[in-house]
């Protein structure tokens, strides 16, 4: 039988690369589908995400088949195949000889190998009712430390409906105000919402990658909903002035773009300390027609220049990214413990470099997309009992869990992903 590799060819490129090159994989995807026929477009864009989302679980499986480590492109092509085989939707038979022919037109001579693993995986069963870390790390497709830290954080029971929260398979998108009107994005989305499923959100919308290619790039930008809630905590309060404001570790610009359209009267510089994600700051901005500045900035460098010169520092610290763990399985794959127990420093730092920046009566915007404390409550903590010319200022934001005006999101009871924000004023 003659097949039609279009499909497969593009998912495994995109996943070779996130693999094997640490390639950011929503970058690499639309790098591909833009290459892709329209119709191929959907089932690509399952095949990347899926595999990324069960890779652990997927690793597991090939590890109790294959005694000896499987080189790294064929150990892709096997995930690939894998994936389609247990959680895909052809029959059995179908997927193996499908993946056995696209195993010899990429490694010709291993299809005998690639029938053999595919063939036995039918006998490896993820048991769903042990809860010890190691099994929960299979079931749920999530590193090891991960479980462990979430069980030793929240308890058994708590970590398992963290982990059980479920991918929405969808962007959120919001609106851009600077180029669009409300009613007319609306009649947009609406036209749409006739052949695409939609959700509508307190600040945007959830969407598939299909709507979005659909959309004028100008109209419309990808912002998770958990950064949007945290902006709106940055700009309450401050509506009716023109506050000066620094987001010191702003790469790709999404917050530093959004404030501005909140505050339009504010005046923002955005900072990284890459020049090239410094260029994509500015690229998004232009965008998205935000007037707000970026440079080059090392967040826990001193900058003698900004003492005291904000009246909103931001700084939405580099950090484990535990809080993706629904949406944005890649993120955590190539992160070890000993690389989150780091950040914790570098937190500290940045933090306590940034409060030099803020004018009397400023204040101070702390957040990251992780769930564990110490790289949130115990990183506010240490600062306010180095710094008791700082007091915490109680949120609004009406979602969420608040703890001494700390507020944490969860992706399994705030639709969103996981967030920890607070807001800090200087009091003298």
């Amino acid at each position: 039988m003659k097949y039609d590799f279009t499909v497969e060819r593009a998912a495994y490129n995109v996943l070779k690369s996130v693999f094997n090159d640490r390639a950011y994989s929503s970058i690499e995807l639309d790098r591909v589908l833009d290459l892709s026929p329209e119709g191929a477009r959907g089932k690509i864009t399952a095949l990347v995400y899926g595999v990324l989302e069960k890779s652990i679980q997927l690793d597991y499986i090939i590890d109790v088949l294959v005694k000896k480590k499987v080189k790294s492109n064929i150990d892709v092509l096997l995930k690939l195949a894998l994936y389609e085989l247990r959680f895909g939707t052809e029959p059995d038979y179908a997927v193996v000889a499908k993946y056995v022919s696209f195993a010899k037109e990429r490694f010709n001579g291993i299809q005998s190998f690639v029938n053999a693993v595919l063939r036995g995986s039918g006998k490896v069963v993820i048991d769903e009712t042990r809860d010890d870390p190691y099994s929960l790390s299979i079931r749920f497709s999530q590193p090891l430390w991960l479980v462990e830290s979430l069980i030793e954080e929240t308890g058994k029971e708590r970590a398992i409906s963290i982990l059980s929260a479920k991918n929405k398979k969808a962007t959120h998108i919001r609106r851009n105000a600077n180029r669009i009107s409300e009613e007319d994005f609306e009649k947009i989305i609406a036209a749409e919402a006739e052949n695409h499923r939609i959700e509508r959100t307190r600040y945007g919308y959830y969407v598939t990658r299909s709507i979005m290619r659909s959309l004028k790039p100008d109209t419309f930008t990808a912002q998770s909903l958990a950064s949007m809630y945290a902006v709106n905590i940055y700009a309450d309060g401050h509506n009716a002035d023109a506050p000066t404001v620094l987001d010191l570790c702003a790469a790709p610009g999404g917050k530093s773009v959004y404030l501005k359209e909140r505050i339009p009267s504010a005046k923002i510089t955005a900072c990284d300390i890459h020049f090239h994600r410094v260029q994509l700051i500015r690229s998004y901005a232009a965008r998205l027609g935000a007037e707000i500045s970026a440079e080059v900035n090392d967040a826990a460098e001193m900058r003698e220049d900004w003492i005291d010169k904000f009246d909103i520092v931001i700084c939405d610290v580099p950090c484990s990214g535990s809080g993706l763990l629904v949406s944005s399985p890649d993120i955590l794959l190539f992160k070890s413990e000993a690389d989150v127990s780091a950040l914790g420093i570098l937190q500290s730092e940045i933090l306590s470099t940034a409060a030099h920046y803020v004018k009397v009566g400023g204040e101070l915007d702390y957040s990251t997309c992780s769930l564990f404390t110490h790289e949130n409550e115990r990183v506010i903590n240490n600062f306010l009992a180095a710094n008791d010319n700082f007091e915490i200022v109680p949120q609004t934001l009406g979602i969420g869990t608040a703890v001494q005006g700390m507020t944490r999101l969860y992706p399994d009871t705030d639709d969103c992903d996981g967030f920890f924000i607070v807001k800090l004023r200087r009091v003298r």
